[in-house]
């Protein structure tokens, strides 16, 4: 039967219909009454759609979607999918969050007004209680509620849907305090906000902003069971295993999700204002990109230990942790050749204690001997000029534990401790080393050692850790700073003849000088 056959009743049933077998027909039909924007479909839609439906019949309990703005993410997510909740299970109770109040808001009042509207009561006429009717929080006949507030004050009631649109704000996300309460919020609050923990479902809908933001936490975490529905804005080619129902990228590595929205001009003004680290993120869905970084890559030379020049000076850097619960202790033995340029030799890090750091341990007759990894198996083995620890509070509480084992193992090294004084933050301090590595001056040996350096820098500053950064940036600055670097090797004198008189010249023409 056609439409143009169909009465008016008739329609209302058939669309009641197919908007109840169908959240992306839901979407499409909808969307005119939350949105004055003309929808475009797009295959991201049904991806959406299809992938939350599947949260309705119990395929898929946690979703975490990663999509980039502009994608109507949050009216799909959070508008409109919601009310069709409703319109399927009235029962049913939802609880939105967002960074902040004023996001958390605007969704539930397009939600509550997509809800009151003509066309969504003429399909599914569901009234809304008098005594609990506002635009935060709002229930109806049957019970069913839609709450919304920020993620922060996500506490008291439960839902069957809990949904968290946007954890963070961009600005939140640079600050790592605000990042680990955000991320301390979702692991601890969110899960104990749903009445059936077994079969109700969490949905969280994000851009990545960071390493360590909530996204990264889920990823990190793989015991949680999260659903990862992941559509970089060009298909970035990784090798992502497939959600529950099935889905994997279909698109060719570089293919655009949505190019009548994303179109060149659009992208090249994206990547001009927000920088490689911000598009990466956001548009992406990696917090780091692959290149055009603070580090690149290519910068970075491989060897082998065969190709490390002969003559050469060694020195060694260092970053501390001394607590050695989260962050590594970092030691690092760096080659300088004739050039000046830096080859990565040998290196120690570890989730470990100063002592364990240090390779210090006691004998039977409690003697310091030095253990076969650590700062003083390196020291010992490569017998580096100097030592440049950075001059800071941890440096202070160990440099008399220093002093006392180079004395008991007889193992020396000259130690010039880098100032913190006017250094900078974390990026000010890594300049010289990115500038030498864009000079090509800097090396890094093939294997695990070079792998988990360029892993990290490719991160920085938006990553984790840093603490190889900070290590190896100090090989940079004390270039700088200690004159020479470089020790050069001194050419023997030639031995004159005895007929060389004491006025003897380089060439004929010396005698017009």
């Amino acid at each position: 039967m056609s439409a143009t056959t169909l009465t008016v009743r008739q329609q209302l049933v058939y669309e009641k219909e197919l908007c109840e077998r169908s959240f992306k027909d839901f979407i499409r039909l909808a969307w005119p009454h939350v949105d004055t924007a003309e929808y475009k479909h797009n295959w991201h839609v049904d991806v959406l759609a299809e992938h939350l439906q599947a949260c309705t019949d119990g395929r898929i309990t946690r979703l975490l979607i990663n999509i980039c703005p502009g994608s109507a993410k949050s009216l799909i997510v959070n508008v409109l999918f919601p009310a069709w909740l409703w319109a399927i299970r009235p029962k049913t109770r939802v609880l939105s969050a967002s960074h902040s109040f004023d996001l958390a808001t605007r969704d539930s009042l397009k939600t509550r007004r997509l809800i009151t509207s003509e066309w969504f009561q003429r399909r599914w006429p569901i009234g809304l209680r008098n005594d609990q009717d506002a635009k935060t929080k709002f229930e109806n006949d049957s019970f069913g509620a839609r709450e919304a507030t920020p993620l922060k004050s996500i506490t008291g009631n439960r839902a069957n849907f809990v949904i968290i649109d946007d954890p963070h704000s961009v600005d939140d996300a640079k600050s790592a305090a605000m990042r680990a309460t955000a991320v301390e919020t979702y692991l601890t609050a969110v899960p104990s906000r749903l009445n059936d923990p077994d079969r109700d479902v969490i949905i969280c809908v994000m851009q990545r902003l960071h390493e360590g933001d909530v996204s990264g936490a889920i990823l990190g975490r793989p015991d949680l069971d999260y659903d990862h529905l992941c559509i970089p804005l060009f298909a970035d080619g990784v090798d992502r295993p497939p959600t529950s129902i099935g889905w994997i990228d279909p698109r060719e590595e570089g293919e655009n999700m949505f190019p009548a929205r994303y179109t060149e001009k659009v992208v090249r003004g994206y990547r001009a204002s927000l920088g490689p680290l911000q598009f990466s993120g956001q548009y992406q869905q990696a917090p780091a990109p692959d290149a055009d970084g603070f580090f690149r890559r290519e910068w970075f030379h491989r060897y082998e230990p065969s190709a490390l020049p002969q003559h050469v000076n060694y020195y060694m850097t260092s970053d501390h942790a001394p607590s050695g619960n989260n962050d590594y202790n970092v030691f690092r033995i760096w080659a300088v050749d004739h050039n000046r340029a830096l080859w990565l030799v040998d290196s120690f890090r570890k989730r470990c204690t100063m002592d364990i750091a240090l390779g210090l341990s006691r004998d039977a007759n409690a003697k310091t001997v030095i253990a076969p990894e650590g700062a003083f198996a390196l020291i010992r083995k490569y017998k580096p000029r100097a030592w440049f620890p950075e001059n800071d509070g941890t440096w202070a509480a160990i440099k008399s534990m220093v002093s006392a084992a180079m004395i008991e193992t007889k193992t020396f090294v000259t130690i010039d401790p880098l100032p913190t004084k006017g250094s900078g933050d974390k990026v000010g301090k890594a300049v010289g080393y990115q500038a030498m590595a864009a000079m090509g001056q800097v090396h890094l040996p093939v294997g695990p050692i070079g792998d988990e350096a360029l892993s990290e820098y490719a991160m920085f500053p938006a990553g984790k850790r840093d603490d190889q950064v900070d290590a190896d940036s100090a090989i940079a600055r004390a270039l700088e700073d200690v004159i020479p670097a470089w020790l050069p090797i001194i050419a023997p004198k030639k031995k004159r003849s005895m007929f060389d008189d004491d006025d003897s010249r380089a060439t004929s023409d010396d005698c017009w000088g």
